[in-house]
């Protein structure tokens, strides 16, 4: 179960429909401020008939990004850490995988594809250039994105103002279906 969570977690992070820019208020925090920050949250997936929640404390800062995945009362169930050296992801029982990357440890270890490098932008509601905007909210946030065959919805943000960052994501593709609940932002 504990392999089936790290699984589900690194899986985060498709259709068709016209692009839709968003207005310059999304433009307000710049991708350079937000090139480090930290959350805490809670990570619900759903892969076909199995359902999982943990934890997760992720510290991002450029060219570094430290993931801690918890169980429900609060014991690690793995760390991941990715840097220019490479990717280290460490179980709970001390067992330890590397990789060039943090996707290509992914796809090693667990054989899951997942766009790593697309992470730190999508989960503060900014745009990688060839992500399509699918629908914006009455501010003009963003409401539905799709990024490289993902689907990302943002279903709330942590304020009323355009700037706000998220705190309610869905992402789906496929079978898998995830919801980020962000408690703390740390910018």
């Amino acid at each position: 179960m504990r392999r089936l969570i790290v699984l589900l977690a690194l899986g985060v992070l498709g259709c068709a429909a016209p692009d839709v820019r968003p207005p310059d208020a999304l433009q307000l925090v710049s991708r350079a401020e937000m090139s480090r920050f930290q959350l805490e949250g809670r990570l619900q997936v759903r892969d076909g008939e199995r359902t999982a929640a943990v934890g997760v404390d992720w510290q991002h800062e450029v060219g570094h990004d430290d993931w801690l995945f918890t169980g429900p009362l609060g014991q690690g169930l793995a760390r991941i850490e990715a840097d220019a050296a490479g990717a280290r992801m460490t179980l709970a029982d001390g067992q330890r995988v590397e990789a060039a990357s943090a996707a290509e440890l992914a796809e090693t270890a667990l054989g899951v594809n997942a766009p790593f490098a697309q992470l730190p932008l999508w989960i503060t509601a900014r745009l990688r250039d060839g992500a399509e905007v699918r629908e914006l909210d009455p501010v003009g946030r963003l409401r539905r994105v799709v990024d490289q065959g993902w689907t990302i919805d943002y279903i709330e943000y942590a304020g009323s103002g355009p700037a706000d960052l998220p705190r309610k994501i869905d992402v789906q593709r496929g079978d898998t279906r995830l919801r980020l609940i962000v408690d703390a932002w740390n910018p």
